[in-house]
């Protein structure tokens, strides 16, 4: 039954599948009465709007019968013109499927730039579609950390001095996707002709939110396959029904040709090596930061400076809402219990309360016992310390060096505007 396509209709999926096996659902449904796609009884081209709809909701129901109870299904629908008006069709399919039991939970919206050239009066080009995304009840898979944006070329420059903005996983998807529709040409011998194909970078992400390895993934109007094909990339199962034939023959010799190539792009991804990177970078970041700022109140209300504060994260934590063990060692003429009262206050509320770091404080004399004597301290002074300015020994200390660490920040803020 599984990891193949039907030739068949989707509305006839409950002669093929019979129990609950399906965890996620991933479509572009047929357009309106607009492109034929060359089979016999199509759902879209040749119909009533009323007769579309209704063929949809059978499609939609009989998959909602064979979901898994934590099931998800993702629909890519757009508006369209008709008869000199806007037909809202995301919208009337979302309350058809409600009426079937789907909950709907999100609309996204997808950039895709490029698009089919038509307009009209009052409708100017389309660049984005909707997607539609509902589950089957109100606890379905969603991993929103698997998917998270930590390549820092697609982040704004404010996460070099503003780590505490930006989860150590990465930003969080918005609501507004961008990804461009696969360039259309003929060239190429894996290449896929068909109307609209899907992204196989967004399709890979509805993947990875929706369902974990060896789940079952259905496009019930497959196409060329860009559903399939990246479920099999990722080591889900599939199925897929299609009417065209010449468009499963054409998925299959794109499947054998790229399948060694998808699987490595996939173990590439799923290493987490990029996605660990940037967690260790915005950790380090946050536990710098949270010195700078301590720093900073112990002098405005103390109105002191001969002490240096020595840096070290020294472990994952345990108490809810943090994230990491920081040592933070006061090395100067400082008055302990003076200090631990302002830090206690300090830190109790935000900023420093939402950095997810859990302190550690302790106090030394200068010069420090305890410290290990090696060259590979770096200094930061007390208002940068995205930047290491230059590697430090106690024995001749730097005057500018307020904070010290094994920790080696480089990063420049300009290199990310």
């Amino acid at each position: 039954m599984f990891n193949k396509i039907y030739n068949n209709d989707a509305r006839d999926i409950l002669n093929f599948i019979h129990d609950k096996s399906i965890t996620s659902t991933i479509t572009s449904p047929p357009y309106f009465d607009m492109k034929d796609y060359e089979s016999v009884n199509q759902i879209g081209f040749g119909q009533s709007y009323d007769e579309y709809i209704n063929d949809l909701k059978v499609v939609f129901e009989n998959i909602y019968k064979i979901t898994k109870d934590d099931g998800t299904l993702w629909i890519i629908i757009d508006t369209f013109k008709k008869n000199g008006q806007v037909i809202p069709l995301p919208f009337d399919l979302v309350s058809k499927l409600v009426e079937i039991g789907w909950l709907l939970q999100d609309i996204i919206i997808w950039k895709k730039d490029k698009t089919v050239p038509w307009s009209g009066n009052g409708f100017v080009q389309r660049k984005f579609e909707y997607i539609l995304f509902l589950s089957k009840s109100k606890s379905f898979k969603y991993h929103k950390d698997r998917v998270r944006i930590y390549d820092t070329s697609h982040l704004k420059k404010w996460w070099v001095k503003y780590p505490e903005r930006y989860n150590p996983k990465g930003k969080a998807l918005d609501e507004i996707w961008e990804y461009p529709i696969p360039t259309q040409g003929s060239w190429g011998e894996k290449y896929i002709r068909h109307f609209c194909p899907l992204p196989t970078d967004m399709v890979g992400t509805m993947i990875q939110l929706s369902t974990d390895e060896g789940d079952v993934v259905i496009d019930p109007f497959a196409g060329s396959g860009s559903v399939l094909s990246q479920a099999s990339y990722m080591r889900r199962k599939y199925i897929g029904f299609e009417l065209n034939i010449s468009y499963i023959e054409m998925f299959e010799k794109y499947l054998e040709s790229t399948l060694e190539s998808g699987i490595r792009k996939y173990k590439l991804f799923v290493s987490g090596k990029d996605q660990n990177n940037f967690e260790h970078t915005i950790l380090n970041l946050r536990a710098m930061k949270f010195a700078k700022i301590i720093i900073k109140t112990i002098k405005d209300i103390l109105s002191i400076n001969d002490f240096v504060v020595h840096v070290e994260i020294v472990g994952k934590s345990s108490v809810q809402y943090k994230l990491i063990k920081v040592k933070y060692i006061f090395i100067g003429n400082v008055n302990e219990s003076q200090l631990a009262i302002i830090l206690k206050e300090t830190i109790a509320i935000p900023p420093l309360s939402k950095f997810g770091i859990e302190p550690i404080f302790e106090y030394q004399s200068f010069p420090p016992q305890n410290i290990i004597n090696t060259n590979n301290f770096y200094g930061y002074t007390e208002t940068n310390t995205y930047c290491t300015f230059s590697e430090v020994e106690y024995e001749n200390l730097h005057p500018k060096a307020k904070i010290i660490s094994s920790i080696k920040i480089e990063l420049n803020e300009n290199d990310y505007e």
